[in-house]
């Protein structure tokens, strides 16, 4: 009896298409933006530049200015007062510097520090691709009877313009967003799963990367230790599986301190505390806006936030209406949505969805883990109203922790407003047709803005230059293209059958861990 060779679903493969698509936006922005033009740049370059010469830098370092090795830093230090010389983002941990030291050595050895900055570019737009897929990964734990529902998670966060702007810049954001996204999403997994050795391991390597590139990684491992715990005592609730989990916790908790935990503490003995907030704050004269109590009830800094995934930085102010539409969107489809649960129609927008059927374990996993991701977004949130309050200011790349929970909820109510132009015959054809229509939708609607947004960052408009910009428009719109037909090919109502085996085999996996539990604990 010949076995069936294992391959992608259907749901995965498109989120990496919608990955691939990601970074081909970054690319093209990190082509054409001029060198060292978004905020932080030049500091973040910096950081790897001085890291290579075998120095950690500090707050205080100064920027290499030497206009013969380095001509774009020095010509972007120029007029700067000496604060904004400094290297001030030292505050991070290195593990993102210390990936970007070949580059630093790659430019050297060519004689161009264009390299390393185009280099470095690329890799954050790496980062930030493989985001978009840990979105759509995580929005099917949350939502994980809804199968299109990681399909449209991924293409919204693709639609938010300031991602994929972002992604293009010299930044430590997409990995260490990657990989805080990957500590949740495998601690997740052991909640639906149970806790192997295996899972384990990867979860707290995950976890070490996380607190290596942005000190917010330490709330994943937080939230890791808790999804352990949840794991266990959710199969097997008595003293001893409670004793085991607050062991198997702290362990996961004393990894990174071990790996990291050296440079938080070199933070402590240098500004006081681990993050160095107060001394930047102290050193760029901030100003406080109003305390952190303050700040968590302020709707205007949730609506900032949610906004700047559309429009940051210099971005066209244009772009608010699409946050604005998505926002009214999410809205109304989640209030309707609640609205047919209680009381469903026969037909039309209010009429009832058959979710594939789940035993009341399952249903129990379910909340548990939208519990530990509503912990970590609660846990965020907090030190970004403390942040905000002790004068620091909001970009997009900090509403980064929140897209899964954004996506998902966007993506249920895409669902639920669209059964008001779709029909077909099962309730999976009908989300099948929804979220080709509203991936599409969202596609265009990034590339339009991508295309906006182009026109207002080009870099040098010499030959060499040019030709790159239009051969990285051709590949991208190919690309573009390419995505498009896959998800029409992946997303017809014909590939349901490819879904209803996939809920079958989680289906099967769940009740395996349900009936056998002793074997998926860890001893």
């Amino acid at each position: 009896m010949s076995s069936r060779p294992r391959s992608l679903s259907q749901m995965t493969a498109c989120l990496l298409l919608l990955g691939v698509l990601g970074f081909a936006m970054s690319a093209q922005y990190a082509i054409g933006m001029p060198p060292l033009l978004k905020a932080d740049e030049k500091q973040h370059a910096a950081y790897a530049i001085v890291l290579s010469q075998g120095v950690l830098p500090t707050i205080d370092t100064n920027t290499p200015a030497d206009p013969v090795r380095y001509p774009q830093l020095a010509e972007a230090l120029f007029g700067l007062d000496e604060p904004r010389r400094d290297i001030w983002v030292a505050n991070h941990p290195p593990l993102f510097y210390v990936m970007s030291l070949p580059l630093v050595w790659l430019g050297d050895a060519v004689g161009s520090s264009g390299v390393t900055l185009l280099g470095m570019r690329l890799l954050n737009a790496l980062g930030y691709a493989l985001s978009i897929v840990l979105v759509g990964l995580l929005a099917r734990e949350l939502v994980p009877r809804r199968r299109v529902v990681p399909v449209l998670a991924g293409a919204m966060v693709l639609g938010c313009g300031a991602v994929t702007y972002d992604g293009g810049a010299i930044y430590n954001d997409g990995w260490g967003t990657a990989a805080a996204y990957l500590t949740l999403l495998l601690g997740f997994r052991m909640v639906r799963e149970g806790v192997t050795r295996d899972r384990l391991i990867w979860a707290t390597t995950a976890g070490v990367a996380a607190a290596s590139f942005r000190s917010t990684g330490l709330v994943a491992v937080l939230v890791l230790g808790a999804c352990v715990l949840a794991a266990l005592w959710m199969r097997e609730p008595t003293a001893r599986t409670l004793r085991r989990g607050v062991v198997l916790a702290a362990k996961i908790g004393l990894a990174p301190v071990v790996v990291i935990g050296w440079f938080y503490a070199r933070n402590i003995a240098l500004y006081g505390d681990p993050t160095a907030s107060a001394a930047l704050f102290a050193k760029f004269s901030r100003q406080t806006h109003g305390g952190t109590l303050f700040q968590l009830v302020n709707p205007e800094l949730y609506l900032h936030l949610y906004g700047s995934l559309w429009a940051d930085d210099v971005l066209p102010k244009i772009w608010v209406v699409a946050a604005v539409a998505t926002l009214a969107v999410t809205i109304t489809g989640l209030i309707l949505d609640a609205n047919a649960k209680a009381r469903p129609r026969a037909v039309g927008v209010m009429r009832r969805v058959d979710l594939p059927g789940a035993s009341r374990f399952q249903l129990r996993l379910e909340v548990v883990v939208r519990a530990l991701m509503a912990m970590y977004c609660v846990i965020i949130i907090v030190n970004l109203a403390s942040f905000h309050a002790g004068g620091g200011w909001i970009h997009a790349r900090y509403a980064m922790p929140f897209l899964p929970v954004i996506a998902a909820l966007t993506s249920l109510a895409v669902l639920r407003v669209g059964r008001r132009w779709v029909t077909a015959r099962s309730e999976e054809s009908v989300d099948l047709r929804i979220a080709l229509f509203a991936s599409v939708g969202f596609i265009v609607s990034a590339m339009v803005a991508h295309l906006h947004i182009q026109q207002r960052i080009d870099g040098p408009a010499d030959a060499s230059w040019l030709f790159a910009l239009i051969a990285a428009d051709v590949v991208m719109l190919a690309v573009a293209a390419y995505v498009v037909s896959q998800l029409r090919r992946r997303l017809r109502p014909a590939a349901s059958g490819d879904q209803a085996r996939e809920a079958r085999s989680i289906g099967r996996r769940a009740a395996q861990a349900v009936a056998s539990p002793g074997r998926s604990f860890v001893e």
